[in-house]
């Protein structure tokens, strides 16, 4: 099979904890570019906080957002796709969070959102070394129905997560999706948003069927995107329910799977 589509997760699949990504992927990502396969990049993190990282790879296909909220091109900034959350569940959302004590950052117009400064905010920032703007809106579920977010996002120890998770699928059922994309975030968008959905729109977009597609990744939030892909590969530090439905296993992140996988999946040779 030749592939024509690579859709990379960020966190855990191109870089590690360090945010650092290594100089032989990027020379890998050139290699697959130049051999005519379309790159991109498929994150729950907004546009401008994944661009830094589609420039340091050179990607010039429009990269996938807010877990397949928005699909973006890199070079123009021109909008593909963008979906925001239904006003109102996005609000009944956050005052459920609220009430609970739960720390939740609502995405709104590129800017992170909180309803009051607390330690989990710096703790999240340290995830974002490239800045962000933050904005205190003290009523924000309030603000929430009049300015609908593409995503909020909800930071705990993993044992509320997990309980918060599980509270919100019942909460809302169909009316908004909920994903675990790290250990520490339980994130919402609008109904039928996933990477999976945004890769699909993508290669539609770009006259790419669905078994030329290639999709890499490590966390549940993945795992849509990797059922949908012709191809679909788990990280070597991918939790299990990632491994489970890939297609195989590449090596970790710290040992640089994905230029393993590009040279061995898409251009035919080892590494």
């Amino acid at each position: 099979m030749t592939y024509k589509l690579l859709a990379l997760d960020l966190d855990g699949t191109v870089m590690g904890h360090d945010l650092v990504i290594a100089q032989e992927l990027v020379d890998a990502v050139a290699e697959a570019r130049a051999a005519g396969i379309h790159v991109t990049i498929a994150t729950g993190r907004m546009f401008f906080a994944t661009l830094p990282y589609a420039q340091q790879l050179g990607i010039t296909t429009p990269i996938i957002c807010y877990q397949g909220g928005m699909v973006r091109d890199p070079l123009s900034g021109a909008m593909l796709h963008h979906i925001t959350m239904p006003a109102e569940a996005a609000a009944e959302a956050l005052e459920e969070l609220a009430a609970d004590g739960v720390f939740a950052i609502a995405y709104i117009d590129e800017k992170l959102h909180i309803a009051e400064r607390r330690p989990e905010l710096d703790q999240y920032l340290s995830y974002h070394p490239e800045g962000v703007e933050v904005v205190v809106e003290p009523e924000l579920a309030s603000y929430a129905r009049s300015r609908p977010p593409t995503k909020i996002l909800f930071l705990a120890e993993p044992p509320v997560v997990e309980r918060e998770l599980a509270r919100m699928s019942a909460l809302f059922g169909e009316r908004l999706s909920v994903v675990r994309s790290h250990t520490l975030f339980g994130e919402l968008t609008a109904p039928g948003i996933s990477k999976g959905s945004a890769l699909a729109m993508l290669a539609e977009d770009l006259g790419v069927a669905r078994e030329e597609t290639v999709a890499i990744g490590d966390q549940e939030n993945d795992i849509p995107m990797i059922a949908w892909a012709g191809l679909g590969l788990a990280m070597g530090n991918a939790i299990p329910a990632v491994k489970e439905i890939a297609a195989a296993v590449v090596p970790p992140v710290e040992e640089l799977g994905v230029v393993w996988a590009i040279r061995r999946y898409l251009l035919g040779r080892a590494r």
